[in-house]
């Protein structure tokens, strides 16, 4: 699909730091059932993609999705946190700070992997998200800051901004790539701040 046919639609989103104080230790009925029911989830996602992109159910369901996944990275289950993935996502990292990281991770065990090192190196993550950009064609941006509280290794607490490019196919994320720089992944996304 061309990029000249394809509906922009940009929203407000509020994934930030209180939401891991709302955030309950155990998992919601959504996230046991896409945890149980992977096939009929991937079902769903697909549907949902099937709306036009003005849709207010579809607006609220990626909406709902982004604040499920990041509310369960708050409590540390990445399992939940990325239960909508594929099981060959392919996730491409920038170069973080301090870090020695691969730049491109396959499967969702090696997902599960980098979240984990991540997570240990740099202490608590905070995601403060701030817009949402559904590019129509099976792709979301999320835009907005990233906070540590620096873990055992760096030491030093990480405030930058942050942005994720997601690729959603067959209902499932196949890939996720982050920038540290909201400026880049508008450009990776074709479009301008």
């Amino acid at each position: 699909m061309s990029q000249e046919n394809v509906e922009v639609v940009r929203q407000p989103i509020s994934v930030r730091a209180h939401t891991r104080r709302r955030a309950h230790t155990r998992r919601c009925l959504e996230e046991r059932l896409a945890l149980r029911f992977p096939r009929a989830s991937a079902l769903l996602v697909r549907a949902v993609q099937r709306l036009p992109p003005r849709s207010r159910l579809r607006r609220a369901a990626i909406r709902r999705v982004a604040q499920l996944g990041f509310d369960a990275l708050y409590r540390d289950d990445v399992e939940a946190a990325l239960a909508l993935y594929h099981p060959e996502v392919e996730l491409i990292v920038p170069d973080y700070p301090g870090l020695d990281l691969d730049p491109v991770y396959h499967g969702l065990e090696e997902r599960f992997r980098f979240e984990r090192r991540l997570m240990a190196e740099w202490g608590k993550l905070q995601y403060d998200f701030e817009e949402v950009i559904d590019l129509g064609d099976g792709r979301v941006v999320l835009l907005g800051r990233l906070k540590t509280s620096g873990g055992p290794s760096s030491g030093a607490p990480v405030d930058t901004e942050f942005a994720e490019i997601f690729t959603v196919s067959a209902g499932r994320v196949s890939r996720e790539q982050a920038f540290l720089s909201n400026a880049e992944a508008l450009e990776a996304a074709g479009l301008r701040e």
